[in-house]
């Protein structure tokens, strides 16, 4: 069977000022309708295979315990940055990019629940593919597992959780717009729409089944939904060297993962609108009874000072 058809054709003319191709618009619209009409041969259900949409909330429920805000601070215990991190082993094993964590003196990882875990080592940087692997003292985490390798492709619906400018949790979906390559820095990267911010580095970003396919790691301001990530392929490349047994990642959970902390959180990580007064009042709720004067005086703060988002404070049961 032919699938033959004739179309008419038309010649482009070009702007010298713009240096662009154009085409008589009467023409250009003829040339769409014969296209599509050809198109119409094929069945709809083929050209769309693949890009069914993601169960967000499903997703969201199962992959947000495993994803952390990564706290960076100075010296003297001061944040002076924030990215996200995920897990990638039930052993403690968490993802990130490299220029999250570079000139951090400390990092702490804070999980859904609450819980801190610091930053015990850093296993691995990838600075080229802008990937870190990070170690806390924690069992029993729920973790992410890798897509197969080639598997985001062009149109790939995609979902990345993490934690723009604090917001722990954000989730945002998208596509993948492009996988490319920039020989200026050796690197592939997959080009995704999906919105990310600052904050948002080292964020996972998921297919229609919560595994990972990319370590979110930049944007471009100039334009629009132009971000960019380091494929899961150099991430997997990273694990076989440094990273956890495969039985410790290669099967992910079947049903949305329990949060399980390893430890009580011992701080407090000042989140979006905080008051010293609503500081009180929340640790109250967790047992600890404190006035805020009391936790300013014992984290040096100035009468007038403003809170960040992902600013440490001490508590009166932390330890100094």
């Amino acid at each position: 069977m032919s699938f033959a058809r004739s179309c008419p054709t038309s010649s482009p003319t070009r702007n010298p000022r713009q240096g662009l191709a154009s085409f008589p618009t009467s023409s250009l619209l003829k040339e769409m309708s014969c296209f599509l009409g050809i198109l119409g041969l094929f069945s709809v259900s083929t050209l769309l295979a693949g890009t069914e949409p993601p169960d967000l909330p499903a997703i969201a429920k199962q992959t947000r315990p495993a994803v952390y805000l990564l706290v960076l601070q100075d010296e003297d215990g001061n944040t002076i940055g924030a990215g996200t991190g995920f897990s990638i082993s039930s052993e403690g094993l968490l993802v990130t990019n490299q220029h999250v964590i570079a000139g951090a003196h400390s990092v702490v990882a804070k999980a859904e629940n609450g819980g801190l875990f610091p930053v015990t080592r850093i296993v691995a940087i990838d600075k080229i593919n802008d990937l870190a692997l990070l170690e806390i003292k924690a069992k029993d985490l729920p973790f992410l597992s890798l897509a197969p390798d080639g598997s985001a492709e062009a149109g790939t619906r995609i979902a990345v959780v993490g934690s723009p400018l604090g917001l722990e949790g954000t989730l945002t979906e998208g596509i993948v717009s492009a996988r490319r390559r920039l020989p200026k820095e050796r690197r592939d990267v997959l080009q995704i729409s999906a919105p990310i911010s600052k904050g948002s580095s080292g964020s996972p970003v998921l297919d229609a089944q919560g595994r990972v396919i990319g370590v979110a790691s930049f944007l471009l301001q100039d334009g629009q939904s132009l971000n960019f990530a380091s494929p899961s392929e150099k991430l997997r490349l990273l694990l076989k060297k440094f990273g956890p047994s495969t039985s410790s990642q290669a099967t992910p959970p079947t049903s949305p993962v329990q949060n399980k902390p390893a430890t009580s959180p011992t701080s407090y990580v000042v989140k979006n609108g905080d008051t010293l007064s609503r500081i009180s009042r929340d640790l109250a709720k967790r047992g600890i009874n404190t006035s805020p004067e009391e936790i300013r005086t014992l984290n040096h703060l100035p009468t007038n000072s403003v809170l960040r988002p992902g600013q440490i404070l001490k508590t009166p049961t932390s330890h100094p």
